[in-house]
């Protein structure tokens, strides 16, 4: 398995991206791409979504190539405040899941796909698209998308040239209770460490 690593490791003690797009030019390209994908969904070529360059917008992760669409913690926190645009965003992940014939709701391959629809062996955009979910704390999707990697590739082996993208299987979001939980004995540990 890859080495995970941290969420935002790379933004070098910074909250936020200084070069980051503004929230205005994330949704309008969020909106164009999703219109894309809707126009080749009613032309039944399911096929044309995965052959259309947007990761970086669509899907920001911490180190992408264009910097511009990069997000740091408290970019992720404004993004997601903006109801439209998470809502776009969860779409498009629906719409990008299903183009490879997988349903992220149902979490189960599609039977019936349609023209177009099947995997696409990038390897990449699913690790982009998992990262992305990880990093937006969208732990439904992710652990759906994680599913799907599981049965493409049950021992891993995802790859971009001779970068492994195994840390895709590694991802977990703590649901809230257990954040609690741990607020918890992080405390009591505290009070146990004052009294001595």
């Amino acid at each position: 398995m890859g080495k995970l690593r941290e969420k935002f490791f790379c933004s070098r003690g910074l909250k936020s991206n200084p070069r980051r797009a503004t929230i205005e030019e994330f949704s309008y390209q969020q909106k164009h791409q999703l219109s894309k994908f809707n126009r080749y969904i009613a032309q039944d070529r399911w096929n044309l979504i995965h052959e259309d360059h947007y990761d970086w917008f669509m899907f920001p992760i911490e180190d992408g190539s264009q910097e511009k669409y990069n997000v740091y913690e408290d970019d992720v926190k404004e993004l997601k405040n903006n109801t439209e645009w998470l809502q776009n965003y969860r779409e498009s992940v629906r719409i990008a899941s299903e183009a490879w014939g997988w349903n992220i709701k149902a979490e189960c391959l599609i039977t019936q796909k349609r023209r177009g629809m099947g995997w696409t062996h990038w390897d990449i955009r699913l690790a982009k698209m998992i990262r992305s979910l990880w990093l937006f704390e969208q732990k439904d999707f992710m652990e759906s998308l994680q599913k799907f990697a599981h049965i493409l590739k049950p021992s891993g082996g995802f790859f971009y040239g001779g970068i492994c993208l195994d840390e895709i299987l590694e991802m977990t979001i703590e649901t809230h209770s257990a954040m609690i939980i741990d607020e918890m004995r992080e405390k009591q540990k505290q009070e146990q460490q004052e009294e001595q």
